[in-house]
C-alpha cells in the first residue's frame, strides 16, 4: 500500500483528508441542494399554491434525472471536484427564479432557472455520491455517509444529516420572516433572497476541494482508482451495469425514496398556515438530524452484526413508519378536506400537532431510506467507477420518481390523491424489492478501495 509521505505538512495531510472532503463536500449540499430543500419543505415551494412549484419542481427533476443518467460517465471523466465547481455554478438559480416570481410575477426565468439548476446539481448528486461510497474506508461507510460539517464539539455528523442541517437553517430563516402571518397564500418574497445570497458561496467550497487522485485516506492511503477508459468505454460499461439484476431491483426503492415529496409538499400547502408550514420546515429537519447520525453510526457501522443482519434492521426501522404514516396522511386527508380547513398552531395546537406528526414521520424515514440504499450501494459497487456509475443511475431512478410526485401534484382536481395513493403502491412494490436487496448483501464487507501496489494508482482528472 502506498505509505503517506512524511514530508507533508501536518495541515496538508488534513486538508486532503477524507474528513476535509467531508467538509467541503458537506458545505456545498448546505448550500446548494439543503437550501432548496429548505424552500420546498414550506410547502408548494412557499408559494400561495403548490401547483406552481409542484410544476417546476417536476421540470428540474426531469432534467437532472436526464444529467444523472449518464452521470457516471461523465464523473468519471470530469472528476468530482470539476463537477462540483459546475453545481456550485447553477446553486443561485434557485433562490433568484422564487424571488423573481414573488416578487415580479416572472415564471418564465422560474421555469428555465429551474430546468438549467436541474442539470447542474445532477453533477454534485453523482459526484456527492462516488465521495461518500468511496473515499472512506469500508468500516467507515456509514459514519460518513453523512458528514457534513465540523459540530462546536467536534462531534461528526454525517452526509444525510448535514444536508438536513442546511434545512435546519433554511427553516429559520422561513420561520423567523413569516412567524406572524397566520393567514394562507405566500411567504415573503425577502425568504428567497437570503436563500439566493447564501447560495452564491458554493464556489467557494467547490473551488477547494482536493482531486480525488490526491485524497488521503486516515490510515495514509490514497483511493483505488480505475484506469482511464475512453467515452465509449464509459458508455459501455454503464450500459452491462443497466443490464444486471442489481440495477434493476434498485429501480422501485430508488424511485419510491424520495417521491413522498411532493406528497409532503401538497399536503403542508393545502392545509397549513404560512407560519405552520414555516414552523414545520424547521421541526422536521430537527428531528432528522439525530436520526440519521444515530442510524448511520450505530446501526450501519455495528461491526458486532453482519452486514446482512444490519441491512435487514435497517430496511425495517423506515419501512413500518412510513406504512403508518400513508394511513395517517390518508385520514388527515379525509378528515380536514381539500384546504377546507387550514391549520395553524396557535389557533388549535391540538389538531395542528395530530396532522403534522405523520408529516415528520415520513420526511425523517425518508432520508433513512436513501441513507440505507447509498450503504447497500456502496457495498456492492466493486470500485470507484462502478460507484460512480451505479450512484449515478441510483439518482436518475431516484429524480423520475420526484418528477412524477412534482407533475401528478401540479394538476389540480384529483391530481393530489392521485399522485398519493400511488405512492402507497409505490410502497408496497418497494418491500419485495428491498427483500431482495437485502438478501445480495454479503454477510462480511470485502477489502475494497484498496491501493495494494503503486503501479495501481491511476490519475484521475
Amino acid at each position: 500500500m502506498l505509505p503517506y509521505q512524511p514530508d507533508a505538512s501536518r495541515f496538508k495531510h488534513f486538508y486532503r483528508g477524507v474528513f476535509a472532503q467531508m467538509i467541503l463536500l458537506g458545505a456545498l449540499s448546505f448550500v446548494g441542494p439543503a437550501l432548496a430543500d429548505a424552500i420546498t419543505n414550506l410547502g408548494g415551494g412557499g408559494l400561495s399554491s403548490p401547483y406552481l412549484a409542484n410544476l417546476v419542481n417536476s421540470f428540474q427533476y426531469i432534467s437532472g434525472c436526464l444529467m444523472t443518467l449518464f452521470g457516471g460517465p461523465l464523473i468519471n471523466k470530469m472528476g468530482i471536484k470539476r463537477s462540483c465547481v459546475v453545481a456550485a455554478m447553477g446553486m443561485p438559480l434557485v433562490g433568484s427564479s422564487y424571488y423573481s416570481y414573488a416578487r415580479y410575477g416572472i415564471i418564465w426565468y422560474l421555469v428555465v432557472a429551474q430546468m438549467i439548476g436541474g442539470l447542474t446539481g445532477g453533477f454534485l448528486y453523482v459526484a456527492e455520491a462516488t465521495a461518500m461510497l468511496s473515499y472512506p474506508q469500508p468500516e467507515d461507510r456509514g459514519f460518513y455517509l453523512g458528514i457534513k460539517a465540523p459540530m462546536l464539539t467536534k462531534i461528526l455528523c454525517i452526509w444525510s444529516a448535514m444536508r438536513n442541517s442546511g434545512s435546519i437553517f433554511g427553516g429559520i430563516i422561513n420561520f423567523a420572516k413569516n412567524y406572524n402571518n397566520s393567514t394562507t397564500g405566500g411567504i415573503a418574497p425577502s425568504t428567497y433572497f437570503i436563500f439566493f445570497l447564501i447560495e452564491c458561496t458554493g464556489l467557494v467550497w467547490a473551488l477547494n476541494l482536493t482531486p480525488t487522485r490526491l485524497v488521503l485516506r486516515r490510515n495514509g492511503h490514497k483511493i483505488r482508482m480505475s484506469p482511464l477508459r475512453s467515452w465509449t468505454q464509459e458508455f459501455v460499461a454503464l450500459r452491462l451495469l443497466a443490464q444486471q439484476k442489481k440495477t434493476w431491483i434498485l429501480f422501485i426503492p430508488a424511485f419510491y425514496s424520495f417521491y413522498h415529496g411532493g406528497t409532503l409538499s401538497s399536503y403542508l400547502s393545502l392545509h397549513f398556515s404560512i407560519r405552520s408550514r414555516a414552523l414545520t420546515s424547521f421541526i422536521a429537519p430537527c428531528v432528522t438530524v439525530p436520526s440519521v447520525v444515530a442510524y448511520g453510526r450505530y446501526l450501519l457501522d455495528l461491526d458486532q452484526w453482519s452486514q446482512r443482519r444490519r441491512a435487514k434492521i435497517a430496511v425495517l426501522i423506515w419501512i413500518v413508519p412510513q406504512m403508518i404514516s400513508f394511513i395517517w396522511i390518508g385520514f388527515e386527508n379525509r378528515r380536514i378536506g381539500n384546504g377546507i380547513q387550514i391549520l395553524d398552531y396557535d389557533q388549535n395546537l391540538g389538531e395542528w400537532t395530530f396532522a403534522v406528526l405523520p408529516f415528520i414521520i415520513l420526511f425523517t424515514s425518508g432520508c433513512l431510506t436513501q441513507l440505507s440504499l447509498y450503504w447497500i450501494i456502496g457495498i456492492l459497487s466493486e470500485n470507484i467507477s462502478a460507484t460512480s456509475q451505479l450512484g449515478g443511475l441510483f439518482r436518475a431512478f431516484e429524480m423520475a420518481g420526484q418528477a412524477t410526485s412534482y407533475a401528478l401534484n401540479a394538476q389540480k382536481g384529483n391530481g393530489v390523491k392521485i399522485s398519493f395513493y400511488f405512492n402507497c403502491f409505490l410502497w408496497l412494490f418497494t418491500v419485495p424489492c428491498m427483500i431482495q436487496l437485502v438478501q445480495m448483501v454479503p454477510h462480511r464487507p470485502s477489502s475494497r478501495y484498496e491501493i495494494t501496489d503503486s503501479d495501481e494508482e491511476i490519475e484521475l482528472k
